[in-house]
């Protein structure tokens, strides 16, 4: 196997890597063995006829193409190896050809991480008293998803139920025809545009009324945007909501069965703290993040990013997909084009990046010990009763290590932040890195 090895620019590389005949043979045997079972060779049973048979009929390069994905993740593998990169994430690869077989691969490489004084980090950190203010309000929502609809003769107000039926007219083409529609008048209601709703309240019932609405620059529906848009409404039905009385046989009607309103009460308090804090928490945690990598530097391999935005993009259309959302709808409906929604996913990509290599360079430095208890609690919930092979497990197992670190590592950020961890080891050397790199995988980001 020949490798040349292209200079280091902006932390990755580029092998170009060329097979001879004697590299071939592991893989065209591979394949041999994949394929034989399921052809019919004239003179042979099934499955016995000879490599070079086989290969005679099919080809050498037929041959390669059926181990071709396989073949080339590990000549990578062993080029790496023998090249002595660290490598992370996924590579390129670039040029294929069969004749011989040649191949460049674009390799992303760690990062060298550069940390400032983590430890002597400081973010202030408190948490929102609720009020009684705050506990009314819940209380009323509670009401609210609670109430009925009942019927009133008058004209429409904000926050009552109606059934309309409305036709919008834009440029001369009928946009919007909608015939004893159920609709939900909300001042801040953005459908069919928004201040359609705002031309309802006071209303006649059963008359049909006309009005024109300028639809906003930057509403979703590009082909009307900025335009003026003519409806005629007929507002058929009004509903408004009745609310419980907020007493005691309220409180014993809940699913939990509160004996007393008082009981409701204190139950929506202690919610409302935990909301608080949980939301406090995750605020604090965002705080020391970007604090940290405020000092923090490191050059980012460009194929690492654009790897960690496929990624993004990948999550969001399969996020989409799951509400039968066409990605290109969505884009759509937004204005954008593809490229445009990696370049808003950049930066994301980027914070990503930064806070886990941070996190595991900071992990590498404090080393947490996890133990194999903590281990086995994690994987008995995770696994769920699954049965998994030898290698599975020990895989699972590790991954599950690693994942415990990055949290107990995240734990002692966020105690150094609060000035609660005691801090006499903060002037210690970093540990000396072994020759060749740390043991990583190729998905820490």
């Amino acid at each position: 196997m020949n490798i040349t090895q292209d200079e280091v620019v902006d932390s990755q590389t580029t092998l170009h890597i060329e097979l001879e005949d004697a590299d071939l043979d592991p893989y065209l045997d591979r394949a041999y063995r994949q394929v034989v079972g399921r052809m019919a060779v004239p003179g042979f049973r099934r499955g016995k006829a000879p490599r070079s048979v086989v290969e005679s009929l099919m080809g050498r390069e037929t041959l390669l193409n059926e181990v071709l994905e396989y073949m080339v993740s590990d000549v990578i593998s062993r080029a790496v190896e023998e090249q002595e990169l660290d490598t992370v994430g996924s590579p390129s690869i670039d040029d294929l050809d069969m004749d011989p077989v040649q191949f460049k691969a674009t390799l992303p490489l760690r990062p060298d991480v550069q940390l400032g004084d983590y430890r002597s980090i400081r973010v202030d950190y408190s948490v929102d008293e609720v009020s009684e203010n705050d506990i009314a309000e819940r209380l009323d929502r509670l009401r609210e998803s609670l109430g009925t609809w009942e019927s009133v003769d008058r004209p429409p107000q904000f926050e009552d139920l109606t059934t309309i039926s409305f036709k919008g007219i834009v440029d001369g083409e009928e946009v919007w025809n909608r015939e004893n529609s159920t609709f939900y008048l909300h001042e801040e209601g953005g459908s069919p545009v928004p201040g359609f709703a705002a031309n309802l309240v006071n209303a006649e019932l059963g008359s049909e009324l006309e009005f024109t609405v300028a639809v906003p620059d930057d509403f979703r529906n590009l082909s009307v945007a900025g335009k003026d848009a003519l409806f005629s409404a007929t507002v058929h039905d009004v509903k408004e909501r009745a609310l419980p009385e907020l007493n005691d046989e309220f409180a014993q009607s809940l699913p939990d069965g509160f004996e007393t309103l008082e009981d409701l009460r204190k139950a929506v308090a202690d919610a409302l703290e935990r909301d608080s804090e949980n939301s406090a928490n995750a605020e604090y945690i965002t705080r020391v993040m970007e604090a940290l990598l405020e000092q923090t530097h490191f050059e980012i391999p460009p194929l690492l990013l654009e790897n960690e935005i496929d990624r993004l993009m990948s999550e969001q259309s399969e996020y989409l997909r799951n509400a039968n959302i066409r990605m290109d709808d969505y884009l759509t409906s937004r204005g954008m084009t593809e490229d445009e929604a990696r370049g808003e996913a950049r930066e994301q990509a980027e914070q990503r990046i930064r806070r886990n290599f941070t996190i595991n360079r900071i992990t590498t430095l404090e080393n947490p010990e996890v133990s194999a208890t903590e281990i086995d609690e994690r994987y008995n919930h995770m696994q769920s009763g699954q049965s998994l092979r030898r290698r599975e497990r020990r895989e699972m197992r590790e991954h599950i290590e690693d994942m415990l670190k990055y949290e107990k590592t995240v734990d002692l950020l966020i105690s150094i932040a609060k000035g609660e961890t005691d801090d006499n080891d903060s002037d210690r050397e970093e540990p000396r890195i072994p020759e060749g790199g740390e043991s990583h995988d190729n998905s820490e980001a």
